[in-house]
């Protein structure tokens, strides 16, 4: 199922950055494409998206709000 996202989403292969859930960024791009990128979302002063693979994966809206994606987290999350 997350592979048939990827592919949905035009991620043929890695490293790729998807940011808002839905713009792919090649992991090679210059910098100042992500600098625009976080530009356009700190002045609108929200993110528009969210995370596209949590559901996928089982993880929960804690661990995402949280911010922390450790492997001490996740198996805890299983247990």
């Amino acid at each position: 199922l997350a592979l048939d996202t990827l592919y949905q989403l035009g991620v043929h292969g890695i490293p790729k950055f998807i940011i808002e859930g839905q713009t792919v960024v090649d992991g090679a791009a210059r910098s100042d494409f992500f600098v625009k990128i976080f530009r356009d979302i700190e002045k609108r002063g929200k993110v528009a998206g969210g995370p596209i693979f949590g559901d996928i994966l089982g993880v929960s809206d804690e661990i995402i709000q949280r911010g922390s994606h450790s492997a001490a987290d996740f198996e805890a999350e299983a247990a």
